[in-house]
């Protein structure tokens, strides 16, 4: 049986990372998105994890939520936004969209690697010109 490419890098990825993590090592920290489902954005967008409150940038407006678990558990939710219009609100849509499926929070490499069901994978980077890890296991 031949598994799918994206299968392939996910299981490979989930295989390397180290699931300990705590507060201290996230929270406070401007996380820059650098890919999601293994797939690099052209398009900017950020997270940051105060206590039970998130925020960041999405990349048409400033957000803010809560993560009601905790780490490395998320549970990303009630996500409010400013309201600016711009010609990425489709890709604001699949960020917040695929930050309210992530279940984990894990780092590996300097890397914040959210992870939900069926190896779904948000990858964030302190810099935001880091490459993005899972992006090149589908290479």
């Amino acid at each position: 049986m031949r598994l799918p490419l994206f299968l392939c890098a996910a299981l490979s990825l989930t295989a390397c990372v180290t699931p300990a993590l705590s507060d201290e090592e996230i929270a406070g920290v401007d996380w820059h998105l650098v890919g999601i489902e293994g797939q690099k954005v052209d398009w900017t967008a950020s997270l940051r994890f105060d206590g039970d409150k998130v925020s960041g940038k999405a990349p048409c407006n400033r957000w803010f939520g809560t993560n009601a678990a905790t780490f490395p558990d998320v549970a990303i939710a009630a996500i409010g936004a400013t309201k600016m219009a711009c010609p990425d609100l489709a890709a604001e849509s699949v960020f917040f969209e695929a930050l309210q499926a992530m279940q984990k929070a894990e780092l590996d490499q300097d890397h914040l690697f959210l992870t939900g069901p069926e190896g779904r994978v948000v990858e964030f980077a302190k810099d935001p010109e880091e490459p993005c890890l899972s992006c090149l296991a589908r290479e």
